[in-house]
């Protein structure tokens, strides 16, 4: 057990000897002081547990010593007994009202005064293990942002914990009128509901549980947890909570769910959320909405040329002119990549969604500065129209997509306005694609090959492997159909593949019989052009089969040579095929976006001029002269020219008369199987059509 220390202050030697004997006996340490001076300066050195003051003392009596003990800080809490007078009762108030704990009246019960002394002494403790309680509960609720209040019913007393009164910003805990006093903190609007409540709690005598908007005398909003419950004697108390942190967390967590974190716009819930809502306003109104659906073209290629961070702030740019164009009323939303939606509300008549839209392409008319440069940028905007195109929001959007993608495709005004026919064509390429999965599977493809004539000679130097689809009793889908559903897919990779394998394929069998000298030109897709092992495959493909790869050659379109079309070089690319002696064209060019310094720096060997400058020569001068322009540039670039599409005498006449290498259309021949064109070869003749409806035969020299 702790021996506790007693300062004994008395001017009375007798007094101070009889209380040592009494209370050293009983395991008290004590402390003797003979004035209150000394009793003071004792009191702050030794800091004692309980201090037995007599009021009559030299130089400072008692109430002094009392009064100066209880404003210093370490003797706030000590228990004070002051010894006085029995009959003295006003020295007893004094001493209370300065701070004493208890006092002994004189003459002083000697039997008595241990257990009276103990007595304080354990009342000052359980004083102070209650203070600390009291302490840490306070401090617990101010981190908890909460506080206790009563109600009493019967009274209307208010009674608040000084947490709470803190909280709330009150001067007092006690409040007069009390309910009244609470709801008139309760935000007008929901007042009401809440006075309803508390009232509630007192007839029902059930707990309530609700979220509050109090409004501070400092004029800012505090959202609060109010919780409550009658007790015994008709009085209601609860808790109170800050929780405006939480709510404003809830309402950031809230924004980023229905937020695109890039742009800060609308997302695709929120999109369909205030679609449905528009829709339910275009019903009671009877009006409509429109859906716009946009995707930036190209975008992969501001992406891989000049960063993924340029390409995030262009979608912002784009984010910011679009949101300026809309109404209050409109929303505009991200929904991931180079993907966009707005909605039109409360449309009259079409024209208004034509209009806006004419608007939207005034914004890809200024350009987009970016990391130093000017960059031009356009979109396809696919148009579906409430209630005409869709009765719901998934109906909607999926149909708007459907005409976005029909606007890719389209070479004029890049927007388009969904159609049931777009549905039609949509489920077709949509039922194309997952046939041509099964093809692929199950190898019903097939390569027909058409001869490229020299001019000059009429001799075959070579052919182009062109694919068909065998599909049994099915209509025949055109390669023109069915390769932008596989460029589309991916599906173009492994179909790519096929035709390169299988026309190395042929020209193996070729060796050792008279088409042995014969080219095979196979068409690649910018996709397979810039996979990463394209080369190596074709590499070990002619190395497997043995066969020369100056018998292959590869045809590619212009617009696979633009930079950063994809991830690679093209000049790379084709650099590495042209040493291992494969022959490279362009096909159809005068079509596409090659520039001159690319003919001069890509290994090139041969121009096939576009079918659709010959179709209509010599009568189009235009078409004549760009065919004259083409040729003598490969002339003096050193390279080959093939005249696709060669069709009539009169064509092959000009053709011939402007000095070009090779001739490859229907006047000679349509595209065969392999076996024709051994046969071709092997029996010396030519096959082809003439400008009327019979064939003839040219017996090669």
């Amino acid at each position: 057990m702790n021996r506790k220390t007693i300062l004994v202050v008395d001017d009375d030697e007798m007094t101070r000897l009889l209380i040592c004997q009494v209370l050293s006996s009983e395991m008290f340490d004590i402390i003797e002081a003979k004035d209150g001076a000394q009793g003071f300066a004792l009191f702050n050195e030794q800091l004692p547990d309980l201090v037995l003051l007599d009021v009559e003392l030299p130089k400072l009596n008692g109430f002094e010593v009392c009064k100066l003990i209880r404003e210093s800080g370490p003797g706030n809490n000590v228990p004070v007994v002051m010894i006085t007078g029995m009959d003295d009762t006003l020295s007893i108030d004094k001493a209370y009202r300065l701070g004493a704990t208890d006092f002994i009246a004189k003459p002083i019960n000697w039997s008595l005064i241990v257990h009276h002394l103990r007595y304080v002494l354990r009342s000052s403790s359980y004083l102070e293990s209650l203070k600390k309680s009291e302490s840490r509960l306070e401090h617990a609720q101010q981190i908890a942002k909460l506080g206790h209040w009563e109600l009493d019913g019967a009274e209307g007393r208010l009674l608040l914990s000084r947490q709470l009164s803190k909280m709330l910003y009150l001067s007092a805990i006690q409040f007069e009128h009390g309910l009244e006093h609470l709801l008139a903190l309760v935000h007008p609007a929901e007042r009401s509901y809440v006075k309803y409540v508390m009232l509630q709690a007192f007839i029902n005598k059930e707990a309530f549980s609700l979220d509050v908007s109090i409004r501070l005398a400092n004029k800012t909003m505090l959202y609060v947890h109010l919780q409550g419950k009658l007790l015994e004697g008709g009085i209601l108390s609860g808790i109170m909570q800050d929780i405006s942190e939480l709510k404003k967390s809830q309402k950031q967590l809230v924004h980023i769910a229905h937020h695109d974190a890039l742009t800060n716009l609308p997302n695709r819930t929120l999109f369909q959320q205030q679609l449905e809502r528009a829709i339910q306003r275009a019903d009671r109104r009877g009006l409509k909405v429109g859906l716009l659906f946009i995707d930036l073209d190209r975008f992969k290629n501001i992406n891989d040329s000049l960063g993924h961070d340029v390409g995030d702030v262009l979608l912002c740019e784009v984010a910011d002119r679009f949101s300026t164009e809309v109404r209050n009323y409109d929303l505009v939303a991200r929904f991931g990549g180079d993907e966009f939606a707005i909605i039109i509300d409360s449309v009259e008549h079409v024209k208004q969604v034509l209009s806006f839209i004419r608007r939207l392409q005034m914004l890809f008319e200024k350009p987009f500065y970016l990391a130093n440069k000017m960059i031009y940028i356009e979109a396809s905007i696919g148009i579906s129209i409430y209630p005409d195109n869709g009765k719901n929001t998934e109906e909607l959007l999926r149909n708007a997509d459907t005409a976005m993608y029909q606007a890719k495709r389209s070479d004029q005004d890049q927007f388009a306005f969904y159609c049931k026919e777009l549905t039609e064509s949509s489920i077709r390429r949509w039922s194309l694609e997952n046939e041509l999965h099964d093809a692929l599977e199950n190898n019903n493809f097939t390569l027909v090959y058409q001869p490229k004539v020299r001019a000059n000679s009429e001799q075959v130097s070579g052919v182009e492997a062109l694919i068909r689809w065998n599909r049994g009793n099915k209509p025949s889908v055109s390669p023109s159909e069915f390769i932008p559903v596989a460029e589309e897919t991916g599906l173009i990779i492994p179909l790519g593949r096929w035709v390169i394998y299988e026309a190395v394929r042929q020209l193996r069998k070729w060796q050792n019989t008279a088409c042995e000298d014969l080219t095979i030109a196979v068409n690649v897709s910018g996709k397979q052009l810039y996979s990463e092992d394209f080369t190596d495959y074709v590499e070990t493909v002619l190395a497997q089969e043995g066969v020369s790869a100056t018998l292959f050659e590869i045809e590619i379109t212009e617009d696979h040579l633009v930079p950063s079309y994809q991830d690679g070089n093209a000049q790379e690319t084709l650099r590495r095929l042209s040493e291992l002696g494969i022959k490279m064209s362009i096909d159809d060019f005068g079509t596409g976006y090659s520039s001159f310094s690319q003919l001069r720096n890509l290994p090139l060997s041969t121009l096939k001029i576009d079918k659709s400058f010959i179709e209509h020569i010599p009568e189009n001068k235009p078409d004549v002269a760009i065919i004259k322009s083409i040729i003598c540039l490969a002339k003096n670039l050193g390279l080959e020219v093939v005249a696709e599409g060669v069709e009539t005498f009169e064509q092959l006449a000009c053709i011939r008369s402007y000095g070009c290498d090779l001739i490859q259309g229907y006047y000679y021949s349509e595209p065969v199987s392999a076996e024709k064109i051994e046969s071709m070869i092997e029996g010396n003749q030519l096959i082809f059509k003439s400008d009327v409806d019979d064939c003839k035969i040219i017996y090669l020299d």
